[in-house]
């Protein structure tokens, strides 16, 4: 069973079902898109890819308001961009894994609500949290994959948003955002890298949920590409010792790595020569699960939708 609850900021529904873009705010940039049915068949109907100059966000941090607002009030002047899902970067979320008992959604989250102090530095007050139901742990209970963030950098966005003229309509971390588009094309669990300019992610996918998150300091665009490379098989090939170890009861290893993000292609080919262990490693084909491409082609180019990953999911 698999259920999501996300950074809700609007009970309604309706204000879920109005069109809204996926946005998603790197350090390096925003990216965005928005679907369409116009006949029952998704359409890309708006996008876009902007850099951010160097230092308006660092870390997930914003340091420049003033700028991002600016940019991002031109990106709803440029496109009309009135309703928005907005990711969260992975250092801003707090992963952890909760045992919970049978029951309907809303048991479910009050359970997950009172096991956050036990788990996390934040109090439930404090705290906003998503959650996926995985398999049975027996049979009375689910496990359940819970990413919580700080409610004050929730509430930060919001006004950023608003002071920019977009109504951020839910929230969702970088690592469940990505997990949708992989996890659509993908049944067996995958170790996903996402490729930033100065930073990399490692996520684990498993069941269609994130399962473990961690982020290195050092990107693609590392002045020494040989050293990235070293630096990044390792972690991988430490993420993947971990998950093993402690799935090996249940018999769930890694059977691929995925890639995702600036200049994938590239960081795909370097990486397949530097792993230890014989795991595939493959780009995502972001578009796969999302549409029938026999049928419609994207407008965006293949090698530049990698970095898009986030606001596709986000947008779905």
């Amino acid at each position: 069973m698999h259920s999501s609850l996300f950074f809700k900021l609007f009970p309604p529904p309706k204000f879920l079902l109005m069109p809204h873009v996926g946005i998603d705010i790197s350090d390096d940039a925003i990216s965005f898109v928005e679907y369409s049915r116009p006949v029952g068949e998704r359409l890309i109907t708006k996008y876009a890819h902007v850099p951010l100059p160097v230092g308006v966000i660092e870390g997930g941090d914003v340091k420049d308001e003033n700028q991002l607002i600016t940019i991002l009030a031109e990106l709803v002047k440029e496109h009309g961009i009135s309703y928005a899902k907005v990711s969260i970067p992975e250092e801003k979320a707090y992963l952890f894994e909760a045992e919970v008992p049978y029951g309907d959604f809303r048991t479910i989250s009050q359970n997950i609500e009172f096991k956050l102090e036990e788990n996390i530095p934040l109090s439930a007050a404090d705290a906003v949290f998503a959650f996926d139901i995985l398999t049975g742990e027996n049979s009375r209970s689910w496990k359940a994959s819970v990413s919580a963030v700080p409610r004050t950098y929730i509430e930060h966005m919001m006004e950023l948003f608003r002071g920019a003229g977009i109504t951020p309509v839910s929230f969702e971390t970088i690592p469940r955002a990505i997990a949708r588009v992989v996890s659509s094309s993908q049944e067996e669990d995958v170790l996903v890298v996402h490729t930033m300019k100065h930073k990399t992610g490692i996520y684990i996918v498993s069941q269609h949920a994130v399962g473990f998150t961690s982020t290195i300091s050092v990107g693609s665009e590392e002045v020494n590409p040989a050293s990235y490379t070293e630096t990044l098989a390792a972690e991988v090939a430490r993420v993947n010792t971990y998950w093993f170890a402690k799935n090996e009861h249940v018999g769930s290893p890694i059977k691929k790595v995925v890639i995702v993000g600036h200049d994938a292609e590239r960081v795909a080919g370097m990486l397949r020569t530097k792993l230890a262990e014989p795991l595939p490693v493959e780009v995502v084909d972001v578009w796969r699960g999302i549409f029938n491409t026999n049928h419609y082609v994207p407008p965006i180019l293949k090698e530049d939708s990698f970095e898009y990953a986030p606001a596709a999911g986000l947008a779905l």
